[in-house]
């Protein structure tokens, strides 16, 4: 495979940008995801980021670094907030920005989609320092996947959790249909099923609830319920953000208040879409249109 294009002086990836035992994720049009080829396009700057004091961590704190540093300077990673519309300024935002644009609360959908199109057109153009800058923007969704997911393992999967989460993502960018909406969802619930391959099967199937997918009918009993939950997201039976409260609620043991809180909604509405979700899951397996499919 020929190596990553590379990366002018605006964008060059500081060091270290390498996740063990990372993997490199193509498809056909030529997209190339390496994190251990992005560490080897960093040249010079390697050792300005050691001088400028870099310490090592995992991945996401290693990739912060790196998205920090694509987002400051005279040439910050950007796009144009007069292509993307829906409300932006009609001027340059850096990803930095763009972030926070995001998150606040009267970000729609329908922002966000347009958003994450452009990050991903751009990353598949083979630009290392694109895929970073993914990365950064979705790095909340990151950290708080990777913070449930560890909270609730042994301490010594949290790097190999971490690694193949962000490996997944990575590799997803090339992957994920960009014409179907909530992008941002997908790719979080993607995400997080990678870094379960961190834990091993048995891990995926500890029982934190009584609701139980694999107990009804036309689900095998080793299906896996986030691999369920993807294929109900494929076949429009619920949506991303359905699938990531079950997920974040039922698997990983998170409080529905404490999500409600951090969305600024209440937790009443959270258990509602919840129960609602929980409902479609049922009747769809119980007339066999929903099984532990393999979901694109």
């Amino acid at each position: 495979m020929g190596s990553l294009p590379r990366l002018s002086s605006a964008h060059e990836v500081p060091a270290p940008w390498r996740i063990p035992g990372g993997t490199t994720r193509h498809d056909a049009s030529g997209v190339v995801m390496s994190f251990n080829q992005v560490a080897d396009e960093t040249g010079t700057k390697a050792a300005q980021a050691r001088r400028a004091g870099a310490q090592p961590g995992n991945a996401l704190d290693v990739a912060a670094r790196s998205f920090r540093f694509l987002i400051t300077g005279p040439s910050p990673l950007a796009v144009d907030g007069r292509k993307l519309g829906h409300g932006l300024p009609p001027r340059q935002i850096d990803l930095g920005e763009l972030l926070s644009l995001l998150l606040d609360r009267t970000a729609t959908d329908a922002l966000k989609d347009a958003a994450w199109v452009e990050l991903i057109a751009r990353a598949r153009t083979g630009d290392p320092a694109w895929v970073i800058g993914c990365v950064g923007v979705a790095m909340p969704g990151l950290k708080n996947i990777a913070a449930r997911l560890i909270r609730s393992s042994p301490t010594r999967f949290a790097d190999d959790i971490v690694s193949e989460l962000l490996t997944e993502f990575v590799a997803q960018l090339a992957r994920i249909d960009t014409t179907r909406p909530n992008i941002s969802a997908r790719l979080m619930l993607w995400a997080r099923k990678g870094a379960l391959r961190a834990l091993g099967w048995e891990a995926r199937h500890l029982p934190r609830d009584p609701w139980e997918l694999s107990s009804a009918p036309h689900v095998n009993k080793d299906t896996d319920p986030v691999l369920l939950l993807l294929d109900a997201v494929r076949r429009e039976i619920i949506t991303p953000a359905a699938a990531s409260l079950i997920i974040a609620t039922r698997l990983d043991a998170a409080s529905v208040r404490d999500i409600a809180r951090e969305q600024g909604i209440s937790s009443d509405r959270l258990y509602r879409q919840r129960r609602e979700a929980e409902s479609r899951l049922v009747a769809a397996i119980r007339n066999g249109t929903l099984f532990a499919s393999s979901p694109c």
